[in-house]
């Protein structure tokens, strides 16, 4: 009796299980506010926002195989599109994300060379805001707080490769 060439492996379902486990548990750190938006069923949404307040370890692996259950009967690959998208509203791409990463590197590196090839490579950039942001990012780091110039230096680069 052999298997047909469509049917998949235990493993292979139990990946893809996984799989939509780890979005789901991806999306339980959105905001609130951003779950609505996306185009979930509702219990979907209530076990996700549910899921915040479980303190138990048992109690939070429990749910979070729910969510993966829930998650079995909606598309993933709209929300993984979702979820890439950056709070500027524009669609994200994986290579722009990359691409952004590769940046963000090198302009938190300290690299003097890689500050002056960004400013370079997009001519319509605040320069002034940049080095602010930079200079902000260090003395955040150095006092221990959060960094939230970090989180506008993000937007600024990502918004910029986006637009290139």
């Amino acid at each position: 009796m052999k298997k047909d060439i469509d049917e998949k492996s235990k493993t292979q379902i139990k990946k893809e299980a996984e799989e939509l486990q780890e979005l789901g548990i991806e999306l339980s750190g959105l905001p609130v506010r951003r779950l609505e938006r996306l185009d979930l069923p509702d219990d979907l949404k209530k076990a996700l926002i549910e899921s915040r307040s479980i303190t138990s370890n048992v109690a939070g692996k429990r749910q979070r195989q729910f969510i993966g259950a829930l998650m079995r009967d909606v598309d993933p690959e709209p929300i993984r599109q979702a979820l890439l998208q950056t709070d500027t509203g524009f669609p994200v791409e994986s290579e722009t994300v990359k691409e952004t990463r590769a940046w963000l590197d090198r302009l938190l590196s300290g690299d003097p060379a890689g500050l002056e090839e960004f400013i370079h490579a997009y001519p319509g950039l605040d320069y002034q805001r940049l080095r602010q942001l930079l200079r902000n990012i260090k003395k955040e780091k150095a006092t221990g707080k959060a960094s939230k110039s970090l989180n506008a230096l993000e937007q600024l680069v990502t918004k910029h490769v986006i637009n290139k």
